[in-house]
């Protein structure tokens, strides 16, 4: 005969012990009700996997297409881990020079371990990302740059990121100015030897603080 397990029920949740089998509920229809319980990252979240990245200053993002550019997250090749960028958030730091500006990011593959002359990664100002489940001290094994990483080898553009800045007139016109963030949707992934990069699609001396959050998940057999 099989163990039994316990299932407690509280206010309708159901808590499950760790290898416990249950089923979903089934609507009248033949579907299957779903409860968003806390938020479509709160499961990762809750299990440690969430991690911010956040630069030391508001900086300048500088033109995606240089040898020079940060933010960006690195999945060194050793980490067993796949990365899956859940969101870039901007802050506006300071005005510059108003000017028509997008962002995008890029990527780069066969990134090794380590930095130094010669290599993909050649130098590389580390920050330490945080776990967001605050309190358990948990760290990443992901690498994050806030303000200067150059590269031997140019990063590709991914794709653009669908929103920057339009300005006119003088930066103290008072226009409206926005924060932006977006949310890659489970669209991106990160193997080892990867990182990403967020890049500007114009020169500008606007300054923003910048955040990124990312998942740490276990590789996957297949992926």
């Amino acid at each position: 005969m099989p163990v039994e397990q316990r299932q407690t029920n509280i206010e309708g949740v159901q808590q499950l012990q760790p290898g416990q089998i249950s089923f979903g509920s089934i609507g009248s229809y033949g579907n299957q009700i779903v409860s968003d319980l806390y938020g479509k990252y709160g499961e990762l979240c809750r299990r440690g996997w969430v991690f911010s990245a956040t630069v030391a200053a508001a900086a300048a993002i500088p033109v995606g297409t240089t040898l020079t550019n940060a933010p960006v997250i690195w999945n060194v090749s050793s980490s067993a881990k796949l990365v899956v960028p859940l969101q870039i958030i901007l802050s506006l730091g300071a005005i510059g020079t108003p000017i028509l500006q997008g962002f995008a990011v890029y990527f780069l593959k066969n990134t090794g371990d380590t930095i130094g002359t010669g290599l993909p990664i050649v130098t590389f100002t580390e920050i330490a990302p945080v776990c967001t489940l605050i309190g358990r001290g948990i760290t990443p094994r992901t690498k994050f740059a806030g303000a200067v990483a150059t590269y031997t080898t140019q990063p590709a553009k991914l794709m653009d990121l669908g929103f920057g800045h339009h300005l006119e007139g003088a930066a103290a016109s008072g226009q409206l100015y926005s924060q932006f963030l977006y949310d890659f949707n489970g669209t991106v992934m990160l193997p080892p030897g990867t990182s990403l990069t967020l890049g500007s699609t114009i020169a500008t001396s606007t300054t923003y603080w910048t955040t990124i959050l990312f998942a740490e998940l276990p590789i996957p057999q297949v992926y």
